[in-house]
């Protein structure tokens, strides 16, 4: 009997120690499981971190709206400017951080270059992917862009380039790398969120076709045998410079889809590059392009870069290219007009550096630095233009065949109207005029749908065939009298051909 109690206790204490350890592995077991779900990124810990840090950034959200309400019951309901407060506008953190805390009070310094406030809205500069995602629809986050450096074959030229935007604007030099051309030198644009851009670079074109010119030097005077897609015209040949490119060396060409041409081609021929149906993207350096249609009617073409060593281009240098959405001008000599760039009716956007010296760019419309000159209006914005009160002169060919002004009122600010500079502006329908001199040839010639014109008194001068073809006016009035309309310098030809047979005065009317 006692042999059976010993043996059924010995039994009981092999159970229970199994049962230990079979529990302890268990436990083991359970741990692994919760650690790994408290620390993955959809876990417990990472829903917590998320949780908090959303949190305290909205609480910093509510305080922002709490001062801009109170500084609207300060100004009595006319609140004039939005707060700004932007990290790179101070030289130190510390000054920064007390900036930021008079809007913020409770503004935690581990954000110091993580947040920022722009036009009233609190705004991620942080370059952490997992916080940009959390905050992707609490505020705004400001754009990432990332810059893909490689060689025609795909493999990596140079490190990725990678950056927050805070500024909205970004300008980027691309790496040199010996014996290769980018196909693009300066990376810049605007931005607006995320954006990922690839550079490619590729060696000098092989078995171009040449010929030898008077000075010693080549032009470049076909395709030969390239067969590639990236076409970089090289600096010399057998040992002596390439300084031309032909007249339409290049014409009808099927294969291209990328022109890089250098600052060592002094000048391109007509028509060189005409109907290159497969080209997306020029970089452009030639010091000028001759005569007409160099790149005209390629029909693919996106986008143009215009290299500080451009100083002229031929008449319609790149009409009818249809789908060119984007123009990078960093030279500072050549003098663009929408002749060169007729028929691109969806070119809606020209960038022009801040460093550069001659040229802005302001709602759709190229000016001189100082705003005096408007050069040149983007044929593809719709909205109707309002000419700045600085502007003195709008120059030639300024809004050539533009389709889609339906109406302008021309203020008196304005001293000069260029030759052709509303010609063909077919969807025109009503002018305002009170420029002082409306030049020879041509200003508002083939308007063919205007249909009322106003001229005021500033006008001084209206030169030849100013209205010519503009076969629908119904109406002129002229905002003085008949006896300054009859004082009023006026071409002979100023409406040849037009339906202008009369014009209203304040005192009555008066044969045109």
């Amino acid at each position: 009997m006692k042999k059976e109690l010993l043996k059924l206790k010995e039994n009981k204490n092999g159970i229970t120690l199994i049962a230990l350890v079979i529990t302890i592995i268990v436990l083991l077991i359970l741990v692994g499981v919760t650690i790994t779900t408290l620390t993955e990124d959809n876990g417990l810990l990472g829903k917590t971190s998320e949780s908090k840090f959303i949190t305290e950034i909205q609480h910093y959200n509510e305080e922002l709206k709490l001062a801009i309400t109170e500084d609207y019951t300060n100004s009595m309901g006319n609140r004039q400017n939005k707060f700004n407060i932007r990290r790179n506008s101070y030289n130190d953190e510390n000054s920064f951080i007390d900036a930021m805390k008079t809007k913020i009070p409770s503004f935690n310094n581990k954000y110091a270059n993580k947040l920022e406030i722009k036009e009233d809205k609190l705004n991620y500069i942080g370059d952490d992917e997992q916080e940009r995602t959390w905050l992707a629809q609490v505020i705004s986050v400001a754009g990432m862009l990332k810059i893909n450096y490689v060689y025609e074959n795909g493999t990596e030229a140079a490190p990725t380039y990678q950056r927050v935007i805070a500024d909205g604007s970004y300008e980027v030099k691309s790496p040199k790398k010996d014996g290769y051309e980018p196909d693009q030198y300066i990376v810049s644009g605007q931005i607006n969120g995320d954006i990922n851009i690839t550079v490619t670079y590729y060696p000098p074109s092989q078995g171009l076709e040449y010929e030898l010119l008077d000075d010693e030097t080549y032009t470049v005077a076909g395709i030969g045998g390239f067969v590639g897609e990236g076409l970089v015209i090289p600096v010399e040949y057998n040992g002596k410079a390439v300084t031309k490119i032909k007249e339409s060396a290049f014409k009808n060409n099927t294969t291209i889809k990328t022109i890089i041409i250098s600052n060592n081609i002094t000048d391109i021929g007509i028509k060189a590059f005409e109907n290159c149906k497969h080209v997306e993207y020029i970089n452009l350096n030639a010091k000028k392009t001759s005569g007409m249609d160099n790149f005209a009617r390629c029909s693919n073409l996106k986008k143009i870069e215009i290299g500080k060593n451009v100083e002229s281009f031929g008449n319609y240098c790149f009409i009818d290219c249809k789908k060119l959405f984007e123009v990078v001008l960093y030279s500072e000599n050549v003098r663009i007009n929408s002749r060169h760039f007729s028929g691109c009716e969806k070119l809606e956007h020209i960038y022009v550096p801040e460093n550069n010296l001659e040229y802005k760019e302001e709602d759709g419309a190229l000016y001189s630095k100082d705003g005096k000159k408007l050069y040149f209006y983007i044929p593809g914005k719709k909205q109707n233009i309002t000419i700045n009160s600085e502007v003195e002169e709008i120059c030639g060919a300024a809004f050539y065949s533009n389709l889609n002004i339906t109406q302008i009122d021309i203020p008196s600010n304005v001293e000069t109207i260029g030759a052709d500079a509303f010609k063909e502006c077919r969807n025109l329908l009503s002018l305002k005029l009170n420029a002082q001199k409306i030049e020879s040839n041509d200003g508002f010639a083939q308007c063919k749908q205007l249909k009322k014109i106003e001229i005021g008194e500033n006008v001084k001068s209206i030169g030849n065939y100013c209205f010519i073809d503009c076969k629908s006016v119904e109406e002129v009035i002229y905002k003085g009298t008949i006896e300054q309309w009859n004082n009023l310098y006026k071409s002979s030809t100023w409406n040849y051909n037009s339906n202008i047979t009369a014009v209203i005065c304040t005192d009555g009317t008066v044969d045109a």
